[in-house]
């Protein structure tokens, strides 16, 4: 009888699913590896075979959020070419993907006090450049506005701190109040707004 063959990849997307489980529960500090093996339904051992740490795991599952993000706005983005509707395809993508970790989202308190609190650390490092991506992303396309004659003489880099920043003042709303927070209506409004303050 031959050996089972593992996906490697599959089990790492296994281990992280488990583990966004259970820091969205207990929180990364009080989470233990042998919490997470128990979630995964493996042994403690295991784990080291895939993830060094807690923070690797950690960190792997916020990189596996940001790249399901990333994938969900390459299928908005595709073939749109109007300024106006890659910003509302942006900002879609954005909260859709957090609406499929809707039940792990307590996690994003720890990845931004993270990444805050350690100033000097990879991990600020790592969610300072997240926003610098998506800065450059969303002025890119507010100066390609600019240029069609869409949108109006804004400081787009100002402009697209400005929408990151209200964005995750609805993320953090939409997590305190869950169900108590009409988070698709507030995101409506919001992105009404976004277009009728910098359209020409």
């Amino acid at each position: 009888m031959s050996p089972r063959i593992v996906d490697k990849e599959e089990k790492k997307k296994q281990i992280i699913g488990a583990a966004m489980q259970v820091f969205a529960k207990n929180g990364l500090n009080a989470t233990k590896m042998t919490d997470i093996a128990l979630a995964a339904g493996i042994g403690k051992g295991t784990i080291y075979e895939y993830f060094k740490s807690k923070d690797d795991i950690f960190w792997g599952a916020f990189n596996f959020m940001m790249e399901d993000m990333e994938t969900q706005m390459a299928k908005k983005l595709f073939k749109v070419t109007d300024p106006a509707e890659k910003l509302v395809a942006i900002i879609e993508a954005f909260f859709g993907s957090l609406e499929m970790f809707q039940d792990s989202s307590y996690i994003m308190f720890d990845f931004w006090a993270e990444g805050i609190r350690k100033r000097d650390d990879s991990a600020n490092n790592f969610l300072k450049k997240l926003y610098i991506d998506y800065r450059k992303l969303i002025a890119s396309i507010l100066e390609e506005g600019k240029i069609a004659g869409a949108f109006r003489d804004i400081d787009s880099n100002i402009v697209a701190s400005t929408i990151l920043g209200a964005m995750d003042g609805l993320i953090l709303q939409w997590i305190l109040f869950g169900q108590d927070y009409d988070v698709k209506k507030a995101l409506s409004e919001f992105t009404n707004m976004v277009l009728v303050g910098i359209k020409d």
